[in-house]
């Protein structure tokens, strides 16, 4: 049978925010180089992660295993899961690395060193150390709750043609392709939890996953406010500046017409200040005049409205998903 999905996996909400940022904080900043890279980055994660989807769900393993996506859980602190597999006799956690150039992973101190194409180094926390680490945590937090299963890690390289050179370990590092069979000399046939203890611990950890609010772009990566470009960005060429025309929107570079490309706007802001917004803010965001129509595009948006009249502001709660530091 293919696993049972109990948390699925949804595009990384930080991509949403660096793209805010990438399309509004000028080129010429400083930070913008880091930012561009941030981005690659965590869409290339993403990626390597639906790979090992894909993988799983076209597999059919003889027990029955629960599924679980980007799961954030507390036990002595907060721990991240790129994927759990969780069975009647064991759970296995794997951590996704998907980071182009030739990478070496060293013991002391316990870090991947990458060296990309052009020959820049950088340095990143060892994902054989992420993946023992979080192996004791989910342990802690099972043992917690009276459950004592095994839990096994593993490292995961999204596709053959990465380059890694590892020293010697307990822990595998595995394409996707290689993981089912992994899973397989993992199940010895005895013991452990029945099936309806596996499908109550499941739902207590569904139940238990931690979000966490989103912190502003420009705080994150120290840049002010003041330098955010405004504008409409055009849902198919990504240039700011498109026009108001009705009640839509149009693109004088690529004729591009739509009736919500404001909204995307928006949310660039919320993802970039964290502050409120204003009706003025809001007209000087979306380059238009009349404040009767930026009050409409406001309403329309459902967003959390404080105070009266010229004194109202709106906000937009940002939640994300524990945010990877690779």
């Amino acid at each position: 049978m293919t696993p049972i999905l109990m948390k699925e996996r949804t595009a990384p909400v930080l991509i949403e925010g660096l793209e805010a940022a990438v399309r509004r904080i000028p080129r010429s900043h400083p930070v913008s180089p880091n930012l561009q890279s941030r981005l690659s980055a965590a869409k290339a994660g993403y990626g390597g992660e639906l790979e090992l989807d894909r993988v799983l769900n076209t597999y059919k393993f003889p027990h029955e295993i629960l599924e679980f996506h980007d799961l954030s859980l507390v036990s002595h602190t907060l721990f991240q899961m790129d994927t759990l597999l969780l069975t009647e006799q064991f759970a296995l956690i794997c951590e996704v690395k998907n980071m182009a150039g030739d990478l070496v992973v060293t013991e002391n101190p316990p870090q991947l060193i990458r060296t990309a194409d052009d020959g820049t180094l950088s340095g990143f926390l060892s994902p054989l150390a992420q993946v023992h680490t979080t192996c004791k945590l989910f342990e802690g937090w099972l043992r917690a709750r009276g459950v004592h299963l095994p839990v096994y890690g593993c490292v995961v390289m999204a596709y053959a043609k990465q380059r890694i050179t590892l020293p010697n370990t307990e822990i595998p590092t595995l394409f996707p392709k290689l993981v089912p069979g992994y899973v397989g000399e993992l199940m010895t046939g005895s013991g452990g939890l029945t099936t309806d203890e596996l499908a109550l611990l499941g739902q207590r950890i569904l139940e238990s996953h931690q979000g966490f609010n989103h912190k502003p772009i420009c705080e994150r990566f120290d840049v002010p406010t003041e330098v955010i470009k405004g504008g409409v960005a055009c849902p198919d060429c990504d240039r700011l500046g498109m026009w108001k025309r009705g009640k839509g929107w149009y693109c004088p570079a690529c004729k591009c017409r739509s009736m919500t490309a404001h909204e995307q706007a928006i949310r660039d802001w919320f993802w970039l200040t964290g502050k409120p917004l204003t009706n003025a803010a809001c007209r000087a965001l979306l380059g238009i005049d009349c404040p009767r129509t930026a009050l409409r595009l406001l309403r329309a948006m459902e967003l959390t409205a404080v105070g009266n009249k010229r004194g109202r502001t709106y906000s937009m709660q940002l939640h994300m998903e524990l945010a990877k530091h690779t």
